[in-house]
Parts: structure tokens; C-alpha cells; sequence
């Protein structure tokens, strides 16, 4: 079964992403695919904190010989991440630890309860950006990838401005194998639906 994720996570995406995304995934439904709309655990500008505890943590720690010799060197926001990170204490980052443990607890017991095979949603809040000052907002990935779960994303058609839109898929944590089997069922099913990326 595929999960449709409601609240404030799938409002995230803009219309032109959310529209695609709804598009697509009634195609995956007409083709077959049990798809339902499932509650979202809805602490997300909680896991987005704690996210930003556990990287910048973990950033400042991997720097700790490079950046006191080289700090010049660093990009302005790696330098200022870095700098946070410093300020973090060990009992705060295993806190967040521990919060992390319980989110990716509370996910797979949702979809235990509810029998999701795998989550889909927008990859991302809206097309990619255009050029390499910037990578777009990550806010779409940022639950799957804090709770440690396998995700990929397909070709989900092309934005007005020709850009790339995608529908990511996410599965339970070590279900990496598998999400790729489904990723490919899914794939050609909606092969028609948008040119190549």
C-alpha cells in the first residue's frame, strides 16, 4: 500500500508540485496501487529543530581540527553552521538522539497500524531551482532522512519553466532492496506520464 502523508507535511509543496504530485499518484492508483491518505506524525518543526541539533553537532565535531586552522577558507554558512554546531552540548545532541530513535519509532508504528509499504510524496517543495546557486529547499526529504529511512525519487513531468518535478517514494528503515523493486513498478508505470530527467 502507498501512504499519502496529510498535515502540514504535504502542504509544504507548492501548488505546481502538489498538483503533479496528486496527478501522478492517481495514475499509480487507476494502474493498481492501493493508495490511501494517512495521518502524519505532526511534530515536524520539532524533527526540524532537533535536525539542525544532530547536524550541526555532528559538523562542528568532524571540522574540530580543520576549521580552527582554516576557518578563512570556509564558505560564510558552513562557517556559521560550524560555529553553531560548537555551541552544542553532548547531553542536547543525545537528546535529539534519543528524539530522533523515538520519530523513526513512531513512523514504523504507523505504518505497522496502517500497512503502508512505502510513503510517497512530493520530492520537493516545488521544481528544481535553475543554475547551482542553489540546491532548493530540502524541507520535503528532511523527516526520511533525519528518521534514517530509505527514499528515493522518480521523474514526476516538468514545471511551467521546464524544470524538473519528482515524486519521492520512502520505505521503512532496511527495506532498501525493496523500495528499489518498488521504485521500478512504479517507474513504468508512470513512464508515459513525464519525459526523461
Amino acid at each position: 500500500m502507498l501512504g499519502i502523508p496529510l498535515g502540514s507535511y504535504l502542504d509544504r509543496a507548492d501548488a505546481e508540485a502538489r498538483s503533479s504530485f496528486e496527478e501522478r499518484a492517481g495514475r499509480l492508483e487507476a494502474a493498481g496501487f492501493t493508495v490511501r491518505r494517512m495521518p502524519f506524525p505532526d511534530d515536524f518543526d520539532r524533527v526540524v529543530a532537533e535536525r539542525l541539533v544532530i547536524g550541526r553537532y555532528e559538523l562542528a565535531r568532524t571540522h574540530a581540527v580543520w576549521f580552527p586552522r582554516y576557518a578563512e577558507r570556509y564558505r560564510a554558512q558552513t562557517a556559521e553552521a560550524i560555529r553553531q554546531g560548537q555551541r552544542i552540548g553532548d547531553d542536547a545532541y543525545a537528546a535529539a538522539l534519543r528524539e530522533r530513535a523515538a520519530f523513526r519509532d513512531r513512523l514504523v508504528a504507523a505504518m505497522d497500524r496502517d500497512g503502508i509499504d512505502l510513503w510517497i510524496t512530493p520530492a520537493a517543495t516545488g521544481p528544481a531551482p535553475f543554475g547551482l546557486k542553489s540546491t532548493g529547499d530540502s524541507v520535503m526529504s528532511l523527516p526520511w532522512s533525519y528518521a534514517g529511512v530509505p527514499a528515493l525519487a522518480l521523474p514526476a513531468g516538468r514545471a511551467a519553466d521546464s524544470l524538473p518535478l519528482g515524486m519521492q517514494c520512502v520505505a521503512r528503515p532496511g527495506a532498501d532492496e525493496r523500495l528499489l523493486g518498488w521504485a521500478l513498478d512504479m517507474e513504468s508505470t508512470l513512464a508515459g506520464s513525464s519525459a526523461p530527467v
